[in-house]
C-alpha cells in the first residue's frame, strides 16, 4: 500500500485537473501539515478516505450504514452565518468533501479529532467521555426529528461567541492585502457568479487572497469580490473558492462525479445561508468579521472548558441534523442501537483510537518527509 507521501502527490495532482490551484499554496499546506497530528488530520481527508477501511473494516464494509456525509468532519468544521432573517445560526460550515460514506466515518472522524485537538491545547481528555457526549448529542438530535440550531436557543452557544466578532479593521487588512484585479484577470466566468450574489448593478472591484485560511482547501485559489466602499459605509463582500468534488471520488476512480456540496445542503436540516451559493466549480459565499468561529480552550485553566460537554453534544447534534437529509431519524436510531449490540458500546472509542494511531503514524512520515525537503 502507498504511504501518505505517494497519497499525497496522487491526490493532489487529480486536484490540479479539477480546480484553480496554487502552487505556492500547497506548499504552505505540506508545511503546516508537519506541524502536528490534528492540522494534518484536518489537512488529509484524502488519506482518511484511503485508511479508514483498512483500519476500521468492520465499520467501513457496512454499506447498509451509508448516508450523505459530511465526509471532513472536525472540531473546527463548525461555525456561524446569518440566515434571511438575521438570526445567528451554528452548524457545520464546510462541506467540500461531501460523499457517500457510512454515518460511522463522519462520527468516528468527529470522535478523533476532539482527542487531537485536546492533546495540542494540552487539555485532558477522557474518550469515553467525549464519545459519550458525541453520541448523546447525536440521538437527541435524531429524536428531536432535526432542529437547526440557533444561537439564541442555546446558553453554551451565546456565551461561546459572545465577544468573538473581529476588528474590522485588520480583518479586512487581511483579506483584500493584494492588487485589484479586472474582471478578465479573473477564472472564466467568475466575474458573472460574484455579480449574482450582489444586488442588480452593484459596481465591484475584484481581488485574489494572498493568505486564505482553511487547511483541507489550502492551496486552492481565492478570490474576493466588494462593493466599491463609500466613505462612511461597511463594506459588503463574497469571497470565491475553488470547488472540487470529495476525495472519495478521487479513491474511488470516479473522476465524472460532480460535487456533492449542494445536494448535502438541499437535505440537511438547516437554516440556510442566504449569501451561499454552490456553482459548478466554485463556492461563494459572504465576508463579514462580525462573528468569528468559536475557538477551542486552550489549556486546563480556560474558563470555557466547563462548556465543552455541552459543546460536544451540539456538535453530535448538528451531525444527526445532517444524516437526517439521507436516512430515517427512526432508522438512523436501529442502526445505532445495532452497532451497540454487534460491535459492544465501546465501538467509537475503539475506532476512534485506531484511527488516531493511523493518523498519528503518518503524521511522523510526514514530518520526516518535510524535514528532507
Amino acid at each position: 500500500m502507498r504511504d501518505i507521501v505517494e497519497s499525497t502527490a496522487a491526490y493532489e495532482a487529480w486536484m490540479e485537473r479539477r480546480a484553480n490551484i496554487s502552487g505556492r499554496l500547497l506548499e504552505r499546506k505540506h508545511r503546516k501539515m508537519a506541524e502536528g497530528p490534528f492540522p494534518f488530520l484536518r489537512a488529509t481527508f484524502y488519506r482518511w478516505i484511503e485508511q479508514w477501511p483498512n483500519v476500521c473494516p468492520r465499520l467501513a464494509e457496512r454499506d447498509e450504514d451509508v448516508v450523505l456525509a459530511v465526509g471532513d468532519l472536525h472540531v473546527e468544521n463548525f461555525g456561524v452565518w446569518r440566515d434571511s432573517r438575521g438570526q445567528h445560526v451554528w452548524g457545520v460550515n464546510d462541506f467540500d468533501d461531501a460523499c457517500e460514506l457510512p454515518f460511522t466515518s463522519d462520527l468516528v472522524r468527529l470522535a478523533a479529532s476532539v482527542a487531537l485537538a485536546a492533546a495540542q491545547q494540552h487539555v485532558k481528555t477522557s474518550p469515553v467521555r467525549f464519545c459519550t457526549w458525541l453520541l448523546d448529542g447525536y440521538r437527541a438530535g435524531l429524536r428531536s426529528q432535526g432542529e437547526a440550531l440557533l444561537v439564541a436557543h442555546h446558553e453554551t452557544l451565546r456565551v461561546l461567541t459572545a465577544d468573538t466578532a473581529e476588528a474590522p479593521a485588520p480583518f479586512w487588512k487581511k483579506k483584500l492585502d493584494s492588487d485589484e484585479l479586472a474582471p478578465a484577470d479573473l477564472p472564466r466566468g467568475l466575474d458573472a457568479m460574484f455579480a449574482a450574489s450582489f444586488p442588480r448593478g452593484a459596481s465591484l472591484a475584484f481581488r485574489q487572497q494572498r493568505d486564505p485560511g482553511g487547511l483541507g482547501s489550502l492551496g486552492r485559489r481565492r478570490y474576493t469580490a466588494l462593493v466599491k466602499p463609500r466613505r462612511g459605509r461597511p463594506y459588503d463582500a463574497r469571497e470565491a473558492k475553488a470547488l472540487v468534488p470529495s476525495a472519495l471520488y478521487w479513491l474511488a476512480g470516479q473522476s465524472h462525479m460532480p460535487s456533492q456540496t449542494a445536494t448535502l445542503l438541499q437535505h440537511a436540516i438547516r437554516q440556510p445561508d442566504p449569501y451561499f451559493q454552490v456553482h459548478d466549480k466554485w463556492l461563494i459565499r459572504q465576508l463579514a468579521p462580525d462573528v468569528a468561529k468559536i475557538e477551542l480552550p486552550t489549556g486546563e485553566d480556560d474558563k470555557r472548558l466547563p462548556l465543552a460537554p455541552d459543546l460536544l453534544r451540539l456538535m453530535g447534534c448538528e451531525t444527526a441534523n445532517i444524516h437526517i437529509g439521507s436516512r430515517s431519524p427512526e432508522d438512523l436510531a436501529e442502526r445505532l442501537a445495532r452497532l451497540n449490540r454487534e460491535l459492544g458500546k465501546g465501538w467509537l472509542v475503539q475506532a476512534a483510537a485506531d484511527m488516531i494511531d493511523s493518523t498519528s503514524s503518518d503524521h511522523k512520515r510526514w514530518r520526516k518527509h518535510v524535514k528532507q525537503g
